[in-house]
Order: C-alpha cells, then sequence, then structure tokens
C-alpha cells in the first residue's frame, strides 16, 4: 500500500506527458537504430506477414507518433476541460501497455496477436480517458480531436487484421489512414496553440489572425483527400486536392509570419514543420506526374511534419508544465532542433536531387534524428522525473505555463 501512495504521488507519473515524452524519445532512438540494423545490414528478424518497411512505419507511427499524442492530450485535455484524465496508477497501466507493446513488437513482430491487442488496449484506454473528459466537461468543439483519435484507433485495428493475415492489404490501409489522421490532428492542435505561443513569445497584444475560410476549407479538402489518397491514390482529383491542401497551409503561414518569428526556436520549428507538411502535399500532387515524388512527399509529411512537430512540441510542453520559461534560449535544444530540420533536409530533398547520394544521406538523416532525441533524453529526462520547478514571476515569464 505504501509503494503505491508512492507511485500515485510521484512527480513522474502527475502529468501525462511525462512518461510518454521519455518513453517516446527512447523509442525513437531504439527504433531508428533497429531500422538502421535491419535495412543496411539485413539482420534477420521474421516479420511474418509484415515486410520490413511496414514494420518501419508501424514503429513510427503507432508506436512513436501515438506515445507523443498520448503524452500531449493527456494533459492538454485536462487544462482544457479541468477535468482529469489520467495519473498515477492509471497513469502507469496505460503507459505500460504501450512499453510492452513496444517491446513485444521489437522482438516478435511475426506474432501480432501479442503486440496488436497490447496497442488495441492502450489506443482504447487512451480514447476513454480523452472522452471521458471531454464529455464531462460538455466541451463539444473538442470532438475534432475525438474523432481523430477514433480514426487512428479504426486504422490500427485495419493495420492489425492485415498482420494477422485476414484483411489482404490491411497493414498498408491502416498505415496511410493513420499517418493522415496523425497529420490532421496535428495540424488542428497548432492552429489552436501556434497563435497563442505567437502572442506569448512576440509580446503581441493580440494573437495572429487568420481567416475563417481557412479552417473551414482545410476540413472540407482533408476530408476528401483521406478518401482519395486511399483510394483512389493515382487520380488527377487526389492530386489536385494535394495541391489546394498545399496552397491553403501556405496561406496561413503567410499570415502567422510575424517579425520575430525566427528567432525563437520553439516558434519556428512549428513554423517549418506546417511548411515541411506543405511541401509535402505539393509533392504529392507533383506525383502524378512524376512517381518517385510520392515517396518524398510521405516523408516530408512523416519526418519534417509529424517528426519536427511532435519533438518541437515535446520541448514547449516539457518546459512549460514543470515551470520553466519557454522564451529561454535553450542551446542545446537549439542544437537539437537545428539538427532534425537537417535530417529532414537529408531524407527529403537530398536524395531528390541527387540521387546517388541516397545511401548516405539516409545514413546521415538517421544518425541526425538519433542525435536529436538523445540529447532531447540527456535534456529532459531531470525535468519530467522531478518535481515542477517554480519560476518567480516577472514580464519575462508570466505566462509561460500554457
Amino acid at each position: 500500500m505504501i509503494a503505491l501512495s508512492k507511485l500515485n504521488a510521484s512527480a513522474f507519473l502527475s502529468k501525462g506527458f511525462r512518461p510518454f515524452f521519455i518513453g517516446s524519445a527512447l523509442f525513437a532512438i531504439a527504433s531508428m537504430l533497429l531500422w538502421g540494423l535491419i535495412y543496411f545490414f539485413q539482420l534477420p528478424l521474421r516479420f511474418g506477414n509484415l515486410t520490413p518497411f511496414q514494420w518501419h512505419a508501424h514503429s513510427m507511427i503507432f508506436g512513436y507518433s501515438t506515445a507523443v499524442i498520448a503524452g500531449f492530450l493527456l494533459t492538454a485535455v485536462t487544462n482544457w476541460t479541468d477535468e482529469e484524465t489520467l495519473t498515477g496508477i492509471p497513469l502507469l497501466i496505460l503507459f505500460t501497455l504501450w512499453l510492452f507493446a513496444r517491446l513485444t513488437w521489437a522482438v516478435m513482430p511475426y506474432e501480432p496477436l501479442l503486440f496488436g491487442l497490447l496497442d488495441i488496449a492502450f489506443l482504447l484506454m487512451l480514447y476513454y480517458a480523452v472522452a471521458r473528459a471531454i464529455i464531462r466537461a460538455r466541451q463539444w468543439r473538442q470532438l475534432a480531436i475525438v474523432s481523430k483519435l477514433l480514426i487512428i484507433i479504426v486504422a490500427y485495428i485495419l493495420f492489425f487484421l492485415g498482420a494477422m493475415g485476414i484483411v489482404s492489404g490491411g497493414a498498408n490501409y491502416g498505415i496511410y489512414l493513420a499517418l493522415i489522421a496523425e497529420i490532421a490532428l496535428i495540424l488542428t492542435i497548432a492552429r489552436r496553440v501556434f497563435p497563442f505561443f505567437a502572442k506569448v513569445g512576440l509580446g503581441l497584444q493580440t494573437t495572429p489572425y487568420s481567416p475563417i475560410w481557412i479552417d473551414r476549407s482545410s476540413i472540407i479538402f482533408m476530408l476528401v483527400w483521406l478518401v482519395m489518397f486511399l483510394f483512389f491514390v493515382d487520380s488527377p482529383f487526389t492530386a489536385l486536392i494535394s495541391f489546394l491542401i498545399s496552397i491553403v497551409l501556405a496561406v496561413r503561414l503567410f499570415y502567422w509570419h510575424l517579425p520575430g518569428l525566427w528567432g525563437i526556436s520553439l516558434l519556428w520549428s512549428l513554423y517549418l514543420s506546417i511548411a515541411i507538411i506543405a511541401m509535402g502535399f505539393m509533392m504529392l500532387s507533383l506525383a502524378y506526374f512524376e512517381s518517385r515524388l510520392h515517396y518524398f512527399g510521405i516523408h516530408a509529411l512523416a519526418y519534417g511534419g509529424l517528426g519536427l512537430i511532435t519533438f518541437s512540441m515535446m520541448c514547449r510542453v516539457a518546459l512549460g508544465h514543470t515551470g520553466r520559461n519557454v522564451n529561454k534560449k535553450y542551446k542545446l535544444l537549439d542544437l537539437a532542433l537545428v539538427s532534425f530540420v537537417l535530417g529532414v533536409v537529408l531524407r527529403v530533398l537530398l536524395p531528390l536531387l541527387l540521387p546517388d547520394l541516397a545511401r548516405v544521406s539516409m545514413i546521415a538523416s538517421q544518425a541526425l534524428w538519433i542525435f536529436s532525441y538523445v540529447v532531447y533524453v540527456w535534456f529532459f529526462y531531470p525535468v519530467l522525473t522531478q518535481k515542477n520547478f517554480v519560476m518567480p514571476i516577472s514580464k519575462d515569464n508570466k505566462e509561460v505555463r500554457e
């Protein structure tokens, strides 16, 4: 009983972002190292009904990304609704489900029943915790978040049925559906938080303006594109919708571009990640004319979009919700963010322009990915495992705790 009470009171289990951000960072390192051994050195790992590439995609989309999303939503939904999601022992149970699924996936990907049931249990428990808080608070505007989380669960079930050999093509459909849902989710979150972050970080009187038609057209285009991309990927209409999404994102960035933006790393990294997502959609559009752009467009969305924005948000949330100044310059974090962006360039742009350097650039991009997350763990492990830092109030830091 004493041990349980200590766990319930521990700083590490006081908020969802603490275990999940450390866990996702460590997994980002381990899974990329293992992928390098599989891809470059043909590590003899059995994959069952899956391909090595599906293994890699699953690790990034369902392993890493869902952990970051869990940490963010468990924290943010509590702030939005004033309803507690998960802390203490229940949070530990959720984290353990995710962790055991990762360990099983790493060593026995040929046994989908084991890791699949653990992952589905994790996602359902996360959905219940988030949806319950939103429903109790009657914050129906947050249903946009819940609906995208539900799509991720459906996507995982599709992947699971494909891995089990029950649904032909289910693994690929699940991977792409989850990627689309996660991109839509982070764009929804970015639309809400970036204006506030910019206002606080740049000392503005009001939040940056963004026309309502951008929000409405984004929703319509993303819904249409989701269906078209999954079932009619080679259609010219799909290419057109991809192009329109890219343009809408570019217009949003035009309105959000502010003097001083590039002087705050946790602002420019969010801004740049959205720009890379816009580039990814443009590549997918142009893939109708040049098929190899599809591959680079997907990696722009995944590495440069999903990867960079989650890394940046992990930094911001970990600082802000432990009482630290999010607008202070942290040289080590600046280095990690620049390293991440350089990794995107080497993974997406360099092999596109210089195909002969594809192998070298891939190795380098993986190394930079690993370096960024090693820096994250080194910097944030003591931050996330200790009690909040109580920062004196001043005009420079009075609003840093989002």
